[in-house]
């Protein structure tokens, strides 16, 4: 009996011991990320400063995981970058250093949600990974934006179309030339918009293939930047002229 008792108390110091531990190498890890060393002078701010380099720490961590990409398609995308209010205490995600002010700390990347500096931005490489849930809109949306997003070789809405129109509609006259109603185009549009991949386009809904054939070159229509860029356009017009 007396021996089962020391047990049990050699087993709740055990315990006791292995939480410090962790506790222990928890505040190291936090005092890495803050830049605080744990038990030297000035260790009587480190209470207030926890909450601020969890913070950093979730920041880093997200940054790193942008920047570890499966993507199997890797396009190279610029960030887009807005001034941003930030409330409470902020990071740059690019040099870890802290955001001062109350107003306009830094900016934020719109596509991927990315906090720095803006002096940082300027460095930063061009590796913006869309997150989906930033992506508001289908059409009007950059297309490298939309196939980052959805880790495809092509828009999404091409491949949906395309597909609809092969399955139905290489039979019909005039197709790509003919035009459907405006507005069902539009309902097409702002179906693609509000469901993305689950939008239905089948012919149950839309029985006109050319609504399909129509929404798809709405698509190409809006893109922010086209097809041929404008940086390589006037390369396309010489081009044509050799001809």
């Amino acid at each position: 009996m007396f021996s089962e008792e020391l047990w049990l108390e050699n087993e709740k110091k055990c315990a006791v011991v292995r939480k410090s531990k962790q506790g222990r190498k928890r505040q190291e890890l936090l005092a890495v990320a803050f830049g605080v060393k744990v038990g030297v002078k000035g260790g009587f701010l480190w209470p207030p400063l926890k909450l601020f380099a969890c913070s950093q720490i979730s920041s880093l961590v997200r940054r790193a995981a942008l920047t570890h990409n499966d993507n199997h398609f890797n396009y190279e995308k610029t960030h887009n970058f807005k001034v941003h209010t930030f409330r409470g205490p902020h990071w740059c995600e690019y040099c870890a250093n802290f955001m001062w002010g109350l107003i306009a700390q830094g900016v934020r990347c719109s596509d991927c949600g990315l906090n720095v500096h803006k002096q940082c931005s300027k460095h930063v490489p061009n590796d913006c990974q869309p997150d989906l849930k930033r992506i508001k809109k289908v059409y009007c949306c950059d297309l490298t934006t939309l196939v980052k997003a959805h880790n495809t070789q092509r828009p999404m809405v091409v491949d949906i179309c395309i597909r609809e129109i092969e399955a139905r509609g290489l039979k019909s006259e005039g197709l790509y030339r003919v035009s459907g109603f405006t507005e069902h185009i539009e309902d097409v549009k702002m179906a693609f918009d509000r469901d993305g991949e689950k939008a239905d386009i089948s012919a149950n809904v839309y029985p006109d293939i050319n609504i399909i054939t129509g929404a798809l070159k709405l698509y190409f229509r809006d893109l922010p930047i086209p097809v041929i860029t404008y940086d390589t356009y006037s390369k396309f017009i010489d081009a044509a002229r050799l001809l």
